[in-house]
């Protein structure tokens, strides 16, 4: 009986104390961001229940709950926390709900995934890497900073345009441009080139070399960039993205802070980085044609004369004379904040910067809000607007007479080139066919003013979580207005002096909608989940260019069309619509392994009637296999990825039917023949057949991953390999001239990419510790060949070069190699030498060589010690030709440096025609200029196999400690260097540069281009 009675008390004790800490009790504690600072508002429920509360002005909260139940504190803006609530005081610190958080990126369209979710690779760069670039285009602030991502530039100059290359050049004919979109909208990066309708020679060569649109978008507002690299990716935005896609992710509004204001102000001092190097001891003239004896001649552009110390001349650098410090003033002001129900950002960014080239420069003035609104538990608002006003006054380059380059670098040294222009106003030069460049910059201006507004608005209705529907409006309109002067005088535009004044007016509207369905399926599985998305797409692209130019001008400096005799004006239109349905499937099985799959299927008004749509589907898994198995306990993730996915590249407008244009004759030097023509004007067919069976071109590819972090994620290493076939390239395919026509626009090739990418980053010293040392570092080698033409073509032309150099698509061989004239070799290689001592050239051109790089990479350190930040970032390239046609005609004209060397005469190592060694010499002006230079020998001397190692930016910053100020939250002070050293094997400007730039297909050309820079930048942010 006592037994029993024991054990009923031990069960009633049991039971009593299992009720008394089951019972719920109070809980209460401090809710904060990561800075420390209360957050008031934040919503603390008790996980499945409706026991819910909200902190106070202070961030304090207080709740009821067992210790067996789960907190969950949840703020808009800040990312949800779940915590046990084992303990009655419970202090929380809420991050930021923003792609910067570990593990989570951005993805097409603008959905946010984990990273261990996705089967394909995507690059992060964070708003930190952007502003130590100190770039102030977008587009250019990316290069080295992620693998398979090659940045192109053009020049050094304040506007200058960038093009970006991802994992490969996917088309022939079409734009290599990767889609941009800004949080969640694509956007126009387009870069127009003007060009004359009279006269449509290659605009690219020569003139002006205008920005990519890129260059709209402030820095300042980037809060992260995501680059979906393949076709897996990028596969829900369909016929736009078979060249990658660039999503930037702007700043947001921060809840719970009250009025935030962060200002930053920079100036940065810019100077010349490379040119070219010349010679300073020979004069201006030629050699006697009776006596073969340099003589003075003050009529010719060559200095193949004496010397200037025979003379008694004096001698000017006149490039160290010409370019002067550029400087650049930035400031940036942003308020932000909010609460729980809205959040809220607007900023405004100016710079003002002035050129290495006299006259040159470049202001942009920014204005963006962006906000968002939770007007219930079910509703959600919110959008965002900018307006940006671009002026740019830019700098003449390249093939043309008026070019900035051209002259200067061509210049003789006896010539002092600041005199510029006689008393009546009128053009001097050491040679009367070119521009002297100061009287370019000054009486030869080039302007463009942009006038841009682009934003969105979005309306999400969430019922619950198997239901998400968000309607999304987009718009992007943007005037550029061009002005483009040659002076009475001037030989620019083939002048021969009788003054030219030219107006260019391009409008560009992009309408973008969105409706999307998202959610997760109410399946009862807990190891089994599906999320979809669903929706439909709607586009309209409206774009106007208006040309009018007037020749022959009456009086000197009124720049109006009614001082012009000769006028001529031309337009040109597209209207472009699409239409697309998409959806998404994504399958969790047991939070270890992720499948995803997608469908997008779309027409638009470039297809031809014979296909007026197209399917892009694509595919996707993720196995986590620290997950899935017990791995060393070093071993803190590892995952493998695959994906396939098939994207497209649009038509160009109209190319389906046979349009009418005013019949031309020209050859890219003369004014050329066209309509009007004796005040008789007349149309005709374009020359180009209509095809009603146009589909877009089409990239396929494949890619595995490996995706693996050690050491509690201070070891991290992706390895990516991947496999592209571009289908249905769009070319030119010549026609019978039977059919009236000369081509017909057509898919009609091939070609493949692939190659691997690796990333790897180490933190040295572990996190805690005062000194930290993190290095990250990324490396890619990508293949590309043509694998076929049809047509019976084996070579088409991807766009004019110059008269000796072509850039082609042959069949078998790498896209992008230029192709010329080369040396006539015998069986080991050996230059065949003729009777004059100078080499042969073969009777047929070849291949000298891709553009493309062989391997890319970058290497960034950083350290930081308590409140100081040095971090440093090295830029690699190894291969890929540049045919510096610049150095050819300098050893031509007899300025180049190595011309010096001509008291002596020169034989070329090769063997004779007959197979013995040469032994004929020649003279020094023959060997620069009918070997080495252009005057007579082979394209390939002017090619160069380019590598290079660049540090690209490098930082020192520090924090300073602002607690005693009650007003001020943070303040920085930076000092940036950029460009700052280049080794590399190249003779001539920065070989980053391309003369084309981003408006063109052609990479790896220099004649006269304008110079890149170097950068010295100084930077003081403060936060209120």
């Amino acid at each position: 009986m006592k037994r029993k009675i024991k054990g009923l008390l031990v069960l009633v004790f049991v039971l009593t104390t299992h009720l008394f800490f089951a019972q719920e009790r109070t809980i209460s504690g401090i809710v904060s961001d990561n800075a420390g600072i209360p957050l008031p508002g934040v919503n603390v429920l008790v996980k499945g229940t409706k026991n819910g509360t909200q902190t106070d002005l202070d961030g304090k909260y207080s709740i009821k709950a067992s210790s067996d139940q789960v907190l969950v504190f949840n703020y808009i803006g800040m990312k949800t926390q779940e915590l046990p609530a084992g303990s009655t005081s419970i202090n929380v610190k809420l991050k930021d709900d923003s792609v910067e958080l570990e593990g989570v990126v951005v993805t097409a369209l603008g959905i946010k995934r984990s990273e261990k979710t996705l089967g394909y690779a995507v690059s992060k760069i964070n708003s930190d890497e952007i502003s130590r670039s100190g770039e102030q285009n977008v587009m250019q602030a990316l290069a080295g900073k992620a693998a398979g991502v090659q940045v192109v530039g053009s020049g050094g100059t304040p506007g200058a345009s960038s093009k970006i290359i991802i994992r490969g050049v996917n088309t022939i004919t079409g734009s290599s441009d990767p889609l941009i979109v800004v949080d969640g909208v694509p956007i126009d990066n387009s870069t127009s080139q003007t060009s004359a309708g009279d006269n449509p020679f290659n605009a690219n060569l020569s003139g002006i070399n205008n920005s990519n649109r890129a260059l709209d978008i402030n820095p300042d507002d980037i809060e992260s960039v995501s680059v979906l690299k393949g076709p897996a990716a990028a596969a829900l935005y369909g016929e736009r993205a078979g060249n990658g896609v660039i999503i930037y992710t702007t700043k947001k509004g921060k809840a719970g802070k009250g009025l935030g204001i962060d200002y930053s102000t920079s100036l940065a001092i810019d100077k010349v980085s490379q040119l070219p190097a010349r010679q300073n001891k020979y004069v201006q003239g030629g050699l006697n044609p009776k006596t073969g004896i340099p003589e003075y001649n003050g009529g010719t552009p060559q200095s193949w004369g004496p010397s200037a110390e025979s003379l008694g001349m004096p001698m000017y650098n006149n490039t160290r004379n010409f370019f002067k410090e550029g400087l650049t003033f930035t400031n940036n002001i942003s308020f932000y904040g909010g609460d729980e129900k809205a959040v809220y950002r607007a900023s405004y960014g100016n710079v003002t910067q002035t050129g290495m080239i006299p006259e040159t420069g470049l202001k942009r003035n920014t204005l963006r809000v962006v906000g968002d609104l939770k007007i219930n538990n079910k509703w959600k608002t919110g959008g965002s607007l900018q307006y940006t006003h671009t002026t740019n006054t830019l700098a003449q380059n390249g093939s043309n007479s008026s070019g900035v380059m051209l002259s200067l670098l061509r210049s003789p040294g006896n010539y002092d080139l600041r005199n510029y222009k006689d008393a009546e106003g009128n053009n001097m030069n050491y040679y009367s066919s070119y521009d002297n460049p100061y009287f370019t910059v000054n009486e030869n201006p080039a302007t463009s003013d942009v006038n841009r507004v682009f934003g969105n608005m979005y309306l999400t209705y969430s019922p619950d979580t198997w239901l998400s529907l968000t309607a999304k409006g987009g718009i992007d309109a943007y005037s550029d207005y061009r002005k483009q002067v040659y002076a009475i005088s001037s030989n620019g535009d083939n002048l021969r002096g009788i003054g030219e004044v030219a107006f260019n007016n391009i409008n560009n509207k992009q309408f973008y909608g969105d409706f999307i369905a998202t959610g997760l399926l109410p399946l009862k599985s807990e190891w089994f989940k599906i999320n979809y998305t669903a929706g439909l797409n709607l586009r309209s692209s409206q774009n106007t260019d208006v040309f009018s130019r007037g020749k022959e001008l009456a009086v000197r400096g009124v720049y109006n069309l009614s001082n012009a005799t000769q006028l001529y004006a031309s337009n040109v239109e597209s209207d472009i619509m699409s239409r697309a349905l998409f959806g998404q499937l994504e399958f969790d099985i047991k939070n270890q392994v992720f499948v995803t799959g997608s469908l997008r299927k779309e027409w638009s008004s470039t297809y031809g009637t014979d296909a007026n749509s197209a399917l892009f589907p694509s595919a996707s898994a993720s196995w986590v296999l620290s997950s899935s198995f017990d791995l060393p306990e070093w071993t803190t993730f590892a995952k493998l990825t695959y994906g396939y996915g098939e994207v497209g590249i649009a038509p160009r407008a109209y190319r389906t039917i046979s349009t009418y244009s005013q019949p031309f004759m020209t050859d890219g030097f003369t004014d050329g023949l066209s309509f009007p023509y004796n005040g008789v004007n007349g149309m005709g067919l374009s020359g180009s057949l209509g095809n009603q069976q146009l589909k877009p071109e089409r990239v396929l590819g494949h890619e595995v991953g490996l995706n693996t972090k050690f050491f509690e994620n201070r070891l991290t290493f992706d390895l990516n390999l991947y496999y592209k076939t571009s289908k249905d390239l769009l070319i030119d395919v010549p026609l019978p001239q039977s059919s009236g026509f000369a081509v017909v626009y057509q898919n009609a090739a091939e070609l493949v990419n692939k190659g691997v990418e690796v990333e790897l980053g180490y933190d040295v010293f572990k996190k805690g510790k005062p000194l930290q040392w993190n290095v990250n570092l990324n490396w890619a080698k990508n293949e590309n060949k043509v694998t076929d033409i049809y047509g019976g073509l084996d070579e088409i032309s991807i766009e004019t070069a110059f008269g000796s150099i072509g850039y082609y698509a042959v069949k078998g061989q790498p896209l992008g190699s230029f192709y010329g004239t080369k040396w006539e070799r015998d069986e080991n290689g050996q230059k065949i030498i003729g009777s004059n001592g100078l080499p042969i050239i073969a009777d047929e051109t070849g291949n000298l060589g891709n553009s493309a790089p062989k391997w890319t990479g970058g290497i960034r350190n950083t350290f930081t010690y308590k409140r100081v930040t040095l971090s440093g970032l090295l830029d690699f390239r190894h291969g890929g030709v540049v045919y510096n046609g610049t150095l050819a005609r300098l050893h031509n004209f007899g300025v180049s440096e190595a011309s010096a060397d001509r008291e002596h005469n020169y034989i070329i190592e090769g063997v004779k025609e007959d197979g013995t060694p040469n032994n004929i010499a020649i003279s020094a002006k023959d060997y620069y200029q009918k070997y080495l230079g252009d005057g007579g020998g082979a394209s390939e001397e002017a090619v160069t196999d380019v590598n290079w190692i660049r540090l690209r930016d490098v930082t020192l910053s520090y924090d300073f400690n602002v607690k005693k100020f009650t007003a001020i939250n943070s303040a920085q002070l930076s000092f940036t260097g950029r460009n700052l050293w280049l080794n590399t094997n190249y003779k001539g400007v920065d070989p980053e540069t391309s003369l084309t730039g981003a408006g063109s297909r052609i990479n790896g050309l220099d004649y006269f281009n304008n110079p890149g820079s170097k950068s010295f930048i100084m930077t003081l942010k403060v936060g209120f």
